[in-house]
């Protein structure tokens, strides 16, 4: 045929016969059969060997072929992870430094936008936990195989109180109110540009913040659906607040709450300055109080920890945020305040939070005793 410049319907005919059908045709027999000559078939597949129908490429895709095909992205990710196993956390794992392992041939971005495309990985900070010795790894394995068959009316019943110990902070003005409330944001929706307008930042959680009352210290205690215990510690606390804790408060709400129980089952972390402290085990043994340990570093195995003081300062901030900007309390009213908070959690919400510990322990045993939610 005369001319070099190919109609549609030749450049559909050479896309089926090279590339659709089998290894293809040659460009000397594709030729022929267009009866065109061989250059003009050669030119074309040449000007079309980065397009869209090039071999081994997506179908259906339009734009220039991928480099980085679907297959070498497949294999992008088990570098990636074996070199932040590597790391262990101590050096960030940057986009240079995977595609330096890959070879890959295009530019990181490019690289990091498909590998998002297409197995879902980005950048995201990373979870804060406590660092775990390969003791600890086998005591919450085991501590999950013995417990993971124990469902939630067990964990009703078989333990009658869980305590803990936290520091909170008072804030008894518009300022310091409007400061824990801002740190407790976790983000914004905003436009480039935005981020430094008020109302789109929040308080670096990092830097002393001084409130202008002093904190406290609380020992909470949960059992029976309720928040049976919260007790201020206004000095330090050390053995000599937990044997009072233990033979006053404690005992005493334990024989009331469970009156038919000789001995009382107690939930407790192992924190040494005042739960594990010798006086401290003493006036256990003399309040007829077993505990009911947990592996150590294990937050995620007390009630406390990993759900009621979330709690409490969510009801906090709640009933905070209609207050006018003026409006101004007492120390004591706000300690009133807290502990009414912690006593107004219903019990459906406190035995769901404890029913919780089946699947934790579960969690456990399929982590092998590593990191687990929550």
């Amino acid at each position: 045929m005369p001319g070099t410049q190919l109609s549609p319907k030749e450049i559909a005919y050479i896309k089926q016969w090279r590339y659709d059908e089998g290894d293809g045709l040659a460009p000397s027999t594709i030729a022929i059969r267009l009866d065109r000559d061989k250059s003009t078939i050669t030119r074309h597949l040449a000007m079309k060997s980065k397009g869209v129908w090039k071999k081994g490429e997506e179908k259906g895709r339009r734009g220039p072929a991928r480099v980085l095909t679907k297959a070498k992205v497949a294999t992008l990710l088990p570098k990636l992870e074996a070199l932040v196993g590597k790391a262990k956390g101590e050096y960030e794992i940057t986009s240079a430094m995977l595609k330096k392992s890959a070879r890959v041939k295009v530019s990181a971005r490019v690289m990091m936008k498909r590998l998002n495309e297409q197995e879902g990985t980005k950048w995201y900070r990373m979870r804060q936990k406590p660092t775990l010795t390969v003791v600890d790894v086998k005591d919450r394995f085991a501590f999950g195989k013995a417990y993971g068959g124990k469902n939630k009316r067990w964990w009703l019943k078989k333990v009658q109180l869980t305590i803990d110990v936290k520091f909170f902070p008072v804030f008894l003005n518009s300022k310091a109110r409007s400061h824990v409330a801002q740190s407790g944001t976790r983000g914004v929706y905003r436009r480039k540009g935005q981020a430094l307008t008020e109302g789109y930042y929040k308080p670096n959680p990092k830097l002393k913040y001084n409130t202008g009352a002093k904190g406290v210290h609380v020992l909470a205690g949960v059992g029976n659906g309720k928040v049976l215990l919260w007790e201020y510690i206004e000095g330090r606390w050390n053995s000599a607040e937990a044997v009072r804790l233990y033979k006053g408060p404690m005992r005493k709400v334990l024989q009331e709450t469970y009156p038919h129980c000789r001995r009382y089952n107690v939930l407790e972390d192992n924190d040494p300055a005042g739960f594990r402290s010798k006086a401290g085990l003493q006036a256990k043994v003399d309040a007829k109080i077993d505990t009911f340990r947990i592996p150590k570093h294990s937050p995620q195995l007390n009630l406390c920890d990993y759900w009621l003081w979330k709690a409490v300062n969510t009801k906090m901030r709640a009933t905070e945020k209609p207050w006018a900007d003026g409006k101004k309390e007492t120390r004591d009213a706000y300690l009133r305040r807290l502990k009414r908070s912690a006593q107004s959690l219903t019990k459906e919400e406190i035995n769901h939070a404890a029913g919780s510990m089946k699947r934790r322990c579960l969690d456990l045993v399929a982590a092998k005793g590593g990191q687990i939610e929550g």
